[in-house]
């Protein structure tokens, strides 16, 4: 199993990523069906100036179609997986600077969690303090 984040940008969705009310996301990347079979996807989302970042879903992977969205070609349904709410701040994990960095501040859209500290930190978060 892979790990996968997707980064949900207000402006670019029209709503804020606490309205996501399914585990779904959107992306027009060439998604292999074979390749992301059971991985999971991090739903990161980006709020506010300066950026503050939070966590609002994770899920794994349920299947692929069409998006209705026009701006994207995907929809890449999940089971096993949940919305937060409230959306865990992810900003000051000690984790997070160099993931984003390697993420190209999440400029790459759907893409693979290379680093397994980053899925740690990310899991960490779910399970709370």
């Amino acid at each position: 199993m892979n790990d996968y984040v997707v980064y949900h940008k207000k402006e670019k969705m029209g709503y804020p990523a606490i309205d996501v009310e399914k585990l779904a996301i959107h992306t027009s990347k060439p998604i292999d069906k074979n390749k992301v079979e059971d991985s999971r996807i991090w739903l990161i989302a980006g709020e506010g100036s300066p950026r503050s970042y939070y966590l609002r879903a994770t899920f794994k992977i349920g299947g692929i179609e069409p998006s209705p969205k026009p701006d994207f070609e995907h929809c890449v349904t999940g089971t096993d997986g949940q919305l937060l709410d409230p959306m865990p701040n992810l900003t000051n994990e000690v984790w997070f600077p160099a993931f984003r960095k390697a993420q190209g501040d999440f400029a790459f859209g759907f893409n693979a969690i290379r680093d397994p500290g980053v899925v740690s930190g990310l899991k960490s978060i779910l399970k709370g303090p």
